[in-house]
């Protein structure tokens, strides 16, 4: 069993290679060997906050000037090297000039 200061030490290893978020428009389902978006279309700066024990939240906001006219329907988490370490599908979002997109990816580490 990981204690709370072991979980906590997990969680400051994800918040060390956590560095951007990306989106995208592909609509193909998330695979554990995805290494990219399927159609990536813009990469955000990942803003960190911890949360609970363990637990670490990602975050990336798309402005009302970003990708507008896009059909968003996926976002991801890479690290520095551009390495995609999560990639999650969602309902296809029209983005216009009229909308802001807040994405927030959590990462937990928890005991079973």
């Amino acid at each position: 069993m990981l204690t709370e200061t072991g979980r906590n030490v997990q969680r400051d290893l994800w918040r060390g290679v956590l560095v951007s978020v990306v989106a995208g428009t592909g609509t193909r389902a998330e695979s554990e060997a995805d290494t990219s978006l399927q159609t990536q279309v813009i990469t955000k700066p990942a803003n960190l906050e911890n949360r609970a024990v363990g637990e670490v939240v990602c975050s990336g906001r798309l402005l009302s000037a970003d990708v507008n006219g896009t059909l968003l329907a996926e976002v991801g988490v890479e690290d520095a090297g551009r390495n995609l370490l999560a990639r999650r599908v969602y309902l296809p979002l029209e983005k216009n000039e009229t909308i802001e997109v807040e994405y927030e990816i959590l990462f937990r580490v928890r005991n079973s």
